[in-house]
């Protein structure tokens, strides 16, 4: 038995406190934070997606980027949008920064800052997206809160994007 438990003991004892009379208390449980989603690479998407026919997703980002690192904790770390994502598209993440990674993309050798910008990323974060050959669809540039987000991922994933405006589209 500890110091601590003992002199509590004997206190208890002399004032006459039985067992029954202390309560116990535990220390809180630690706020648990959602995980942000996982993210393959760039190419593994591209990969995916020759395999798969789904359309790509690409997160471009910068890791000093706090948009980006927002997007990453309030709207990719929600369940049904991460799932969502998962099931309707080829994704991967590309860091604008880069300047040593290289990827051979539609015949190109590109760095990821070259293919970045080239994908029309202006500032980060950029949310691209390419049809499964990866040919370009369109891009949602900087910070989209969830629900939002969520329309803008039924837009691309429906194919809507081929026969609709995006205005009209987001209207339902």
């Amino acid at each position: 038995m500890t110091l601590h438990r003992t002199l509590l003991l004997v206190v208890f004892l002399i004032a006459g406190c039985t067992r029954d009379d202390v309560t116990e208390t535990t220390a809180p449980e630690p706020e648990v934070l959602p995980t942000p989603m996982s993210w393959p690479t760039f190419d593994e998407a591209v990969a995916t997606a020759a395999t798969t026919g789904k359309p790509i997703l690409i997160d471009i980002y910068a890791p000093w980027c706090g948009w980006c690192q927002k997007m990453q904790q309030e709207v990719y770390t929600d369940a049904a949008l991460v799932a969502y994502v998962q099931d309707n598209f080829a994704y991967g993440r590309l860091n604008i920064d880069d300047a040593e990674t290289r990827h051979d993309f539609q015949g190109y050798d590109i760095s990821s800052m070259e293919l970045g910008y080239a994908l029309g990323a202006e500032g980060t974060p950029t949310t691209v997206f390419l049809e499964s050959d990866g040919s370009y669809i369109t891009r949602c540039p900087g910070y989209w809160a969830k629900d939002d987000f969520s329309s803008a991922l039924r837009y691309v994933a429906t194919g809507a994007w081929q026969h609709t405006p995006y205005s009209e589209f987001s209207q339902f």
